[in-house]
Order: structure tokens, then sequence, then C-alpha cells
């Protein structure tokens, strides 16, 4: 089973008995070498904007379960977290969901900030 996380710093997860900790979006970032032209590179761990994590035996199962316990809300209902049963799958089920807000992405000032409100001008 492959999970995909769209949360910047992933979610851990105990249900069960079972610690399971998600990749999130910004897995294997490397602040000194930043993305090129805002694209997030792809990997075994991310595409697409997902952290991609791949569980099995027990943390799979505790996964599952913890999923339809809490599918009626939360990053589940958003759609920021899913999981596929191959890697292709997932990598197909987060291209589709590239454009999914998370509710906690950056903010663009110059088109998000409440009317009224401005940023300060930089001297």
């Amino acid at each position: 089973m492959i999970v995909g996380c769209k949360l910047p710093h992933g979610h851990t997860i105990e249900f069960n008995g079972e610690t399971i900790a998600l990749n999130g979006a910004n897995v294997g970032f490397d602040g000194d070498n930043p993305w090129k032209m805002d694209a997030f590179p792809d990997s075994p761990l991310r595409t697409s904007g997902v952290g991609l994590t791949t569980l099995e035996g027990k943390q799979a199962d505790a996964f599952k379960a913890w999923y339809d316990a809490h599918k009626t809300g939360g990053p589940i209902a958003s759609g920021a977290i899913f999981f596929s049963d191959t890697a292709a799958a997932a990598q197909k089920e987060a291209k589709s969901r590239e454009k999914v807000k998370s509710g906690i992405d950056a903010l663009d000032p110059a088109k998000d900030l409440p009317k009224g409100l401005e940023t300060a001008k930089e001297d």
C-alpha cells in the first residue's frame, strides 16, 4: 500500500498500537538547494507535491483501520491523505490532486490578503 500525504510536513498516526509516520510534500527538501521555478522535484518519496509512504503488514492494517475511522473529516475528507495499492496508481492520484488545497498552503500576499489589508513596503 502506498499512502499519499499532501500536508507539508507529513502526519504521524498512532492507532491500534502502531505509530505510522507519513511523508509530507516537503520530504527530502534541502533548504540550501531550493526547488527550481517552484517545481516540486519528484522522487520515490514525493511526486506532484505529495509525500509518498509505503506501508506493509501491521502498519498497513492499522492505517486502513484509522482511515476508515476518520474518513468523514480532516485531511482524509479534504483529499490531503489518500492511499493506493500501487506506486503508479498513487502517482496518478497525486497528479490529479495537484491543485487541491490542503488548508495550510502558503498565502500569496498579492492576491490572498483580506480586503483592506496590505503588506508593508520594503525599504
